[in-house]
């Protein structure tokens, strides 16, 4: 009776053992790489169960590499060149998601059947679900700033300088103001001349700014051209009588545009003039040969305004074509600058200045990661 109850116990023991070691398939799968080509497989297992993996290549020679990983990153078994794999036994030691990777770097296609088993610790985890799902985990950590922050205005006195336009004047400046002789043609003397003309210089400091605005010039032979400028100046001085003028000749008030026309004569011998801008076409004139010029004229009486040039030296070259006959040239050339007179002025300022108060804070970060979990 005893040995009965004994061989029963002992065969209730074998068919436990047999039942609970008998393996479970996962996932029997025909995995296709191409060059380059990396693809993964993710399963769950619970803790003390057994993996059984299998491998057979179908089309190639090999794979690169085979990996078992137990997530996130502890690998467990690797195998490269993998051209077949005979049950490989892995012990699970902790539940969790376990990564099967497969990797090939040949230029032809590869092909392998895999087999995946299971073989549970006991029959509590027989049904275990090998599947999983995605888990988002919130990740919190701090982070110390500091922030400005505005208390309020404080009033602040200070001085301010600033350049500020005192007065601006018109002056008139006489450059040239003569009779000039110029021989007949056919006297032993020349019958070309020139006269030479300095424009002002433009001063220019911190407080003072001048410009040259215009020059005019009158340009008449004889008594009768005199006479006509005479009466250019009793009209001006009947026009200004009484008056502030910021000029004082005829020729000023032209440059200026106060007036648009001046009496001129009419009648008696004529020059021409030529107005240069250097010695060098000077000497090229007085030597009867080629020269450049940038204004010219044959006239009784003439007079004109120019803003050009505008600063340096020109030459007034004049020619009498008169076989016989000398000529006596009036001359005139008046020039106008502008003159800006500045001082700097300090002026009492006052100005609102924000006041802050530094605060330290603290700013919660909140990472949100997507995780592989098991399903149970």
């Amino acid at each position: 009776m005893k040995t009965n109850l004994l061989l029963l116990f002992i065969a209730s023991i074998a068919f436990n053992l047999c039942y609970s070691n008998n393996p479970i398939l996962v996932n029997e799968s025909t995995i296709m790489l191409d060059l380059e080509q990396t693809k993964e497989l993710y399963f769950s297992f619970a803790e003390g169960d057994e993996i059984i993996f299998e491998m057979e290549m179908i089309k190639g020679k090999h794979i690169k590499e085979v990996e078992l990983i137990e997530m996130p990153s502890n690998s467990i078994f690797t195998e490269f060149k993998a051209q077949r794999i005979n049950q490989k036994s892995i012990s699970v030691r902790n539940k969790g998601i376990y990564k099967f990777r497969f990797y090939s770097s040949s230029i032809t296609r590869r092909v392998c059947k895999i087999k995946i088993y299971r073989i549970p610790a006991s029959d509590l985890t027989k049904n275990f679900n090998t599947n999983w799902k995605w888990e988002i985990k919130r990740d919190t950590t701090y982070t110390a700033y500091q922030q400005d922050s505005l208390v309020g205005y404080k009033t602040i006195k200070y001085q301010e300088t600033i350049k500020e336009l005192k007065e601006t004047k018109i002056e008139e400046i006489v450059l040239l103001d003569r009779l000039e002789k110029v021989h007949s043609f056919l006297n032993d003397n020349k019958s070309r001349t020139y006269l030479k003309v300095d424009l002002p210089l433009i001063e220019t400091s911190q407080l003072k700014e001048e410009k040259l605005i215009a020059w005019s010039f009158w340009i008449g032979v004889g008594k009768e051209s005199q006479e006509a400028y005479k009466r250019n100046t009793k009209m001006i001085g009947d026009m200004t009588k009484g008056l502030a003028s910021t000029y004082t000749s005829p020729l000023g008030a032209y440059a200026v545009g106060t007036i648009t026309d001046l009496v001129v004569a009419n009648t008696g011998s004529d020059i021409e003039y030529f107005f240069v801008n250097d010695y060098q076409n000077v000497e090229k004139f007085m030597n009867y040969q080629q020269f450049s010029l940038f204004d010219r004229g044959k006239v009784i009486n003439s007079y004109g305004k120019k803003d050009y040039p505008n600063n340096g030296t020109f030459y007034l070259c004049l020619l009498n074509d008169n076989n016989y006959t000398p000529v006596e040239v009036d001359v005139k050339v008046v020039a106008i600058k502008e003159i800006k007179i500045f001082e700097n002025i300090t002026y009492n300022r006052e100005k609102e200045e924000p006041q802050y108060v530094t605060l330290n804070k603290t700013r919660m970060n909140i990472n949100e990661t997507r995780v592989r979990v098991p399903i149970e």
